[in-house]
């Protein structure tokens, strides 16, 4: 794999604009977070589960993950919008430059935000906050169907234990914030199931567009601090399509600051 380094000089990033600076480590920042949180949910298990218990547990990793990843698009088109959008300089000098992909994927992003994002109500409702103002903990309790098995599933090492019955009520309290669409002739599927593939394809399609966007303005607000550029070549990693992480791992090898019951 090759890896292209470019050398930041620190006069000429120094002698930046204080806005521009800014915005280029945040900009920096918040990609990296999209770019980790996005690999992460890739490895979740690929192939079928060897028990219902793992199948439960590592669906509810991928979901906490998600959930996440959610929060964290929100943040970032908060952050392009109070610092590019709402600085005149920066987007009068920055935006009409950007090339055709990244102006499509600005494009898209406003649609998204501007209709009422269901990312964003998972955001302020379930993933960034335990307050639950609303109550929704126990209004989608309720919901849960009578037949639903409630577990909590503990192991002798605390970081095995996953509290099964808790994520299934937070998943439904995100779910029910996607308006699910109606089902086509021949589709049984619950509204539930077709609200998450809703909700799976907003998290796809806005995390390419926002990395795309943030992506282009890195790269025009970089050039000029850029000293140099060379190519290193390292050993290539293993392939996505093949890497699946586990939710529970080996007991005899303790997570630092873990505790037995």
């Amino acid at each position: 794999m090759d890896v292209h380094v470019a050398k930041i000089d620190r006069a000429k990033l120094a002698a930046l604009p204080e806005s521009d600076r800014v915005l280029l480590l945040l900009l920096a920042h918040a990609s990296n977070e999209l770019n980790v949180l996005q690999k992460l949910i890739l490895m979740m298990r690929k192939t079928d589960p060897p028990s219902q218990i793992i199948d439960h547990v590592e669906a509810g990793q991928t979901f906490i993950l998600m959930r996440l990843l959610i929060g964290k698009l929100h943040e970032a088109w908060e952050l392009f919008r109070t610092r590019v959008q709402s600085n005149r300089a920066i987007s009068t000098n920055l935006l009409p430059k950007m090339r055709p992909p990244a102006a499509a994927a600005l494009t898209a992003l406003k649609q998204h935000f501007g209709a009422g994002s269901p990312l964003t109500a998972i955001r302020n409702k379930v993933s960034f906050h335990y307050s639950d103002k609303e109550n929704l903990t126990e209004a989608n309790f309720q919901q849960l169907a009578a037949t639903e098995p409630l577990q909590f599933y503990l192991t002798q090492t605390v970081g095995n234990s996953f509290y099964h019955a808790a994520e299934l009520v937070v998943q439904l309290s995100a779910i029910n914030l996607v308006k699910a669409p109606p089902a086509s002739a021949g589709d049984t599927s619950s509204p539930e199931a077709r609200a998450f593939g809703v909700l799976c394809g907003e998290i796809i399609d806005v995390s390419r567009h926002m990395t795309e966007l943030f992506g282009e303005l890195v790269g025009m607000l970089g050039e000029d601090v850029v000293d140099s550029v060379s190519t290193e070549q390292i050993p290539d990693g293993p392939k996505l399509s093949t890497f699946e992480l586990p939710y529970f791992f080996d007991e005899n090898d303790q997570l630092p600051g873990s505790s037995n019951p």
